[in-house]
């Protein structure tokens, strides 16, 4: 089975019971860096516990996120957040893209348990790869709504 074929064939974390405190902190962090740099981290913390896997460490940076514009100036693309893997490091970014307003806290929170569940597919679930398949989007919903019960 290929590591595409893997990743799709997952469609929920391995485990059925979360606390919601620390999800709940994140979603009511204010506008700072520092703040939502802390709250993100400790739910990473606290996820990487509960499934037993290596810690991650959070980068939430003030700066916009790296985009691309068209000719006609238009965003074509952005990236919200990154996963190192070599360094096991999430980095979130603070700004948009374009007009460099604060990232709504819902963003940044969906874009941290995306990155998140890169790390659980490299670190817990052992692929070589954490390719965006079908699968990979449902681990994420399966994990957000485990974390909202």
């Amino acid at each position: 089975m290929t590591t595409y074929e893997k990743s799709n064939s997952i469609t929920e974390v391995k485990l059925s019971r979360f606390s919601k405190k620390e999800y709940q902190s994140l979603l009511n962090a204010s506008e700072s860096t520092k703040e939502r740099q802390k709250a993100a981290q400790m739910l990473c913390d606290y996820l990487c516990s509960k499934f037993n896997m290596p810690k991650s460490t959070i980068k939430v940076v003030n700066r916009s996120q790296p985009h691309r514009t068209g000719y006609s100036g238009r965003l074509q693309s952005k990236t919200l957040g990154t996963y190192t893997v070599q360094t096991q490091v999430i980095t979130l970014y603070n700004l948009t893209a374009i007009k460099k307003h604060v990232v709504s806290i819902k963003v940044m929170a969906a874009t941290l348990l995306h990155e998140f569940i890169h790390h659980y597919d490299m670190t817990f679930l052992k692929l070589s790869d954490s390719p965006h398949t079908s699968g990979f989007y449902k681990r994420i919903a399966d994990l957000e709504n485990k974390l909202n019960r």
